[in-house]
């Protein structure tokens, strides 16, 4: 009975509490049903994302090149779109911004596809900005978004060094954390310290309903702005060297043609571009660089017609031409033989370990190849340079002087010599190989040996030839010609070598990087190699490069004969690098022989700060027309002066 009793008082109380656990289950998925699902869409967030500043690139002295500047940009916010509400904002998004619907209604999907943000219009007005603020249930998924909008401040100073930005491409946007809507360092310092200068985005959380409705912002992460680039380009200096380019370029064009020419326009021998730099030799430090013709970065900001981005591409202005240009150094190379002679003792078959001794240089060489045919080799000076020892032969650049240097190796290949004894001292001064500066796409160059020259039998097709590589090969090297290449970055990076003491350094065009909390973070020096060679070497060199510009019979002489003060601090070497031979099956393309002019200057010789390298593409002789561009930048850089030497020509060949 009492047993009884108990169980069931326990049985009521479960069944009273099954019927209040019904009751709040009914109540629950019934009457206050609308209650729940309310609460639950009004409680989904989404975040967007707001874009940071570039940080700002300046030069060594803190001249500001690089900025930029705030634009009111409308957006459409593919997270904040309205479900059903597309086709109310494609037609009022057509209306306000004058696009055809169609195009419209393909960026409204993609950003809803991409959940992600699309700009619509750049650069709202004051009126535009006003009326969509007083109207924004028109356009639900439309926001104002302060932008900031990259400013290249002088244009196309230093293009080639800063570069440009863009949008991803499809390989951009397979690497990690990189969003279509992103803005991307394309070339230049903002491709290579693209990871500094871009910053972080910042965060916007908002609450919105199932609609996409917004009904609060919840949170807001501001973006923090990248860090700012100090070069080591020098802005005066970098001044000087453009507007020097674009004089000596249109000078070597009247000179081609009476009347100037325009390339494409008229022949294959008008001359191209001019291509320039000025190097510190203490530590690599790049002080100016520069290629004409030039672009305005600010073309990638503004927006380019077609006609014009296919003007400029015809052009090629895009290329860093001072390290992906490869030129023939021609006679600039042989301070590398000449180096090589002393260090080695490698002198004409007829003057013995002394490189004092007299040569008779009469402008004509014999040389038989391994068949005994004989082939005759003419130096650029008709007539010769009469007795000459290896000073003048630098000097004056005699060709059958550095041949027999050559032929000297040949000889003595196996036995005295290596073989490739002349190619191993270009490559201890840098050539054939990347310099490795802090710039995207260096091209690293070509010195060619009999490795290379197999591999390019079998490998090229068009380079094969009846004889195999022979002592003729080795002639075309020790002058800069045949198949050796190099950039202009190259040719000043060994000659910094050869004249400041024999160290190679990483050249640069970064000095430091500053961060958005004011930490500095410098981008030292860093010295390849030192390549050893004798104090007496250098002291030779810089006093036979001075004699280039100084001596009587130097062949930049008549190119410095105005540079007035200090202009025997002055040293340099001429080359004139040959593209193009004029014979009957071309007379009626080019007027003449087509050559590359090119120069090499450095100063003060006593004691070698700067280099200069000038090359015209297809501008002519060295001397004529190089020369005279290097020194009105190394008067400029001595002096403190500009525009006293005239970018005219020199009367000398090489």
């Amino acid at each position: 009975m009492n047993l009884g009793w108990r169980l069931g008082a326990l049985a009521l109380t479960f069944a009273v509490l099954f019927g209040v656990l019904a009751l709040k289950m009914w109540t629950i998925q019934v009457t206050a049903t609308s209650t729940f699902v309310e609460a639950a869409q009004n409680n989904l967030v989404k975040f967007v994302e707001t874009p940071a500043p570039r940080g700002q690139i300046r030069d060594i002295n803190g001249n500001l090149l690089a900025d930029n500047r705030n634009a009111r940009v409308a957006v459409i916010e593919g997270a904040l779109v309205t479900r059903g509400g597309e086709d109310l904002l494609v037609r009022n998004l057509a209306a306000f911004s004058g696009r055809p619907a169609s195009e419209i209604k393909e960026l409204v999907d993609e950003a809803r596809r991409r959940g992600d943000r699309i700009e619509v219009v750049s650069e709202l007005t004051d009126e535009q900005v006003v009326f969509l603020s007083e109207h924004h249930e028109d356009f639900v998924g439309v926001r104002i978004v302060d932008t900031p909008v990259r400013v290249y401040v002088d244009g196309k100073l230093a293009a080639d060094v800063i570069g440009y930005i863009g949008r991803p491409n499809a390989d951009d946007l397979e690497k990690p954390g990189v969003k279509p809507t992103d803005v991307l360092g394309k070339a230049g310092v903002e491709r290579q310290y693209d990871g500094v200068i871009r910053g972080e985005s910042g965060r916007i959380g908002y609450r919105i309903n199932a609609r996409g409705e917004i009904l609060a912002q919840l949170s807001e992460d501001l973006p923090s702005p990248g860090s700012t680039v100090y070069l080591t380009i020098d802005s005066e200096v970098q001044t000087i060297l453009n507007s020097s380019l674009e004089q000596g370029l249109l000078n070597a064009r009247e000179q081609y043609r009476v009347g100037g020419c325009v390339p494409g326009d008229e022949d294959i021998g008008c001359p191209v571009r001019a291509v320039g730099l000025v190097l510190d030799a203490t530590d690599g430090a790049v002080v100016a660089m520069s290629s004409v013709p030039s672009f305005d970065p600010n073309i990638f900001v503004e927006g380019v017609s077609e006609d014009e981005w296919a003007r400029l591409n015809s052009q090629a202005v895009f290329n860093n031409f001072a390290i992906q240009g490869l030129y023939a150094p021609a006679s600039t190379f042989k301070t590398v033989a000449y180096v090589a002679a002393l260090e080695e003792g490698i002198f004409p078959q007829d003057v013995t370990h002394d490189e004092d001794n007299g040569y008779i240089c009469d402008g004509l060489l014999e040389f038989r190849f391994n068949d005994g045919s004989p082939q005759l080799y003419r130096d650029w000076l008709a007539g010769g340079h009469g007795a000459i020892n290896l000073h003048d032969a630098l000097h004056q650049s005699c060709d059958l002087y550095f041949w027999e240097i050559a032929l000297k190796v040949w000889s003595g290949r196996g036995t005295e010599f290596e073989q490739d004894l002349l190619q191993q001292w270009a490559r201890k001064f840098g050539f054939d190989s990347q310099t490795g500066i802090d710039l995207p796409f260096e091209r690293g160059g070509l010195i060619p040996d009999q490795e290379w020259f197999d591999n390019a039998q079998v490998e090229t097709p068009l380079l094969v030839r009846d004889t195999p590589w022979a002592g003729g090969d080795v002639m075309n090297i020790v002058i800069g010609q045949g198949s050796v290449l190099a950039t202009p970055l190259q040719m000043a990076n060994a000659y910094a070598a050869m004249v400041n003491g024999g160290t190679l350094w990483q050249p640069r065009v970064v000095d430091h990087v500053e961060t958005a909390e004011g930490t500095i973070l410098p981008n030292t020096p860093v010295a390849v190699r030192d390549i050893g060679m004798d104090d007496r070497t250098i002291q030779l060199l810089r006093r036979d490069l001075q004699q280039v510009i100084n001596g009587p019979s130097g062949t930049a002489r008549t190119a410095f004969a105005d540079f007035g003060d200090n202009v025997e601090l002055v040293g340099g070497k001429t080359g004139t690098g040959e593209v193009i031979k004029r014979n009957e099956d071309n007379a009626d393309e080019i007027l003449r022989d087509v050559d590359d002019a090119l120069f090499v200057g450095v100063a003060p010789i006593n004691n070698p700060k700067y280099v200069v390298v000038i090359v015209i593409e297809r501008g002519g002789s060295g001397g004529r027309f190089a020369a005279p561009i290097a020194a009105r930048v190394l008067q400029f850089l001595l002096n403190g002066i500009e525009g006293v030497s005239d970018v005219g020509s020199g009367a000398e060949a090489d």
